[in-house]
């Protein structure tokens, strides 16, 4: 009974402790971090590259006076290679590779080669969105956190009606695996604890769905918005940023819409192949090509909005989530709560006719 009662112990305090914070030590360099790279991080390099052309500097000169100015690390790797003419998505290692502000600073450097659009803005604005979507991710995190918690803490509930019998005076594990009835019981429990535990993974699943896109759709509008201020027509815009982008949904989606306005089709038609989440551009055309309004402007505003409105929905999710916990902790947890821990620790407390007894006990 012992060791069960220290492996209860440790399990809860597991769920229970707090997450772990880093040492106040010296840090560490940031080649040896195991965490993924931080969109901060990445703004703050995208706009210092940006302030640095802004000087006159061209952008092969910009990652050199980066790679000068960086302490030992992926930016500073990245910098070096980039300097010497490495495509930024090629070039990235460590924690940087792979990761969707890498795909975003490639597609715009691609973008602003393949359009002649002015790099030092083009990078501003990718360095505010990549900020946008760095709070936007942290605001997420904090309102998920909660519920991930209860959520921890519920799966252990039945096992904790075990430790509870034990710290009574009663022998409920005995009783669960020493008896036919009790192993009926104790199978019981652990199959609704089962039901429980996918139950759950389930709903913060779909109330949290991970984010597959390389490249974030608010981020694709500021690239479309930044090839028109360069003078390009929106097929032609669409076509370039739509090439530059990782193959994928978005990219073929972006091509097969500048084919179409390139033929004649009106813009309301030609977006209908857009994909949900490239909704807001489809309707910026539209708005566009029927009102004459500055289609650029109105992207970047769209892209604004949508990285504003990630914080809010995730609130929103997030407190849908904590009552929708209710049904399986009502419906699984709660009866194999009692299964494994009340029941059987009563039994074993009262003794008597009530006890369940091993066959030939």
């Amino acid at each position: 009974m012992i060791p069960a009662a220290v492996t209860l112990g440790l399990l809860l305090t597991w769920v229970l402790a707090p997450p772990r914070r880093p040492s106040a030590g010296p840090a560490r360099p940031a080649r040896t971090r195991r965490a993924p790279a931080a969109a901060l991080d990445m703004a703050r390099l995208v706009e210092q590259l940006s302030s640095v052309i802004a000087s006159g500097a061209s952008i092969r000169q910009g990652w050199a006076a980066l790679e000068r100015t960086l302490p030992e690390g992926d930016l500073r790797d990245l910098s070096r290679a980039s300097a010497s003419g490495a495509d930024v998505r090629r070039a990235a290692g460590g924690r940087l590779q792979g990761t969707p502000t890498v795909a975003s600073l490639g597609a715009a450097l691609a973008v602003c080669e393949r359009t002649g659009a002015p790099a030092a803005v083009m990078l501003q604005h990718l360095a505010e969105a990549l900020r946008d979507l760095h709070d936007a991710a942290q605001a997420r995190r904090s309102a998920f956190a909660g519920p991930r918690s209860t959520a921890r803490i519920l799966l252990v509930l039945p096992l904790a009606g075990l430790g509870l019998g034990m710290l009574l005076g009663g022998d409920p594990l005995h009783l669960l695996v020493a008896s036919t009835s009790g192993r009926l019981l104790g199978a019981a429990g652990l199959a609704l604890t089962a039901l429980g535990w996918w139950w759950m993974r389930r709903l913060l699943r779909s109330a949290d769905p991970p984010h597959r896109a390389e490249v974030d759709a608010s981020v694709v509008l500021e690239l479309i918005a930044g090839a028109l201020e360069s003078g390009l027509p929106l097929s032609r815009a669409l076509d370039a940023v739509g090439t530059a982008l990782p193959a994928g949904e978005d990219a073929e989606s972006m091509r097969a819409v500048s084919a179409a306005l390139a033929s004649g089709v009106p813009a309301r038609v030609a977006v209908a192949a857009l994909p949900a989440q490239l909704e807001a551009l489809g309707r910026s055309a539209t708005l566009a090509e029927e009102t004459g309004a500055d289609l650029a402007r109105v992207l970047r505003s769209a892209a604004r909005d949508a990285r504003r409105g990630r914080a809010r929905d995730a609130e929103v999710r997030a407190a849908e989530l904590a009552v929708r916990l209710v049904l399986p902790t009502g419906v699984a947890l709660l009866p194999a709560f009692v299964a494994l821990g009340i029941v059987p620790t009563v039994i074993s407390l009262l003794g008597g006719p009530l006890s369940l007894t091993a066959p030939g006990a």
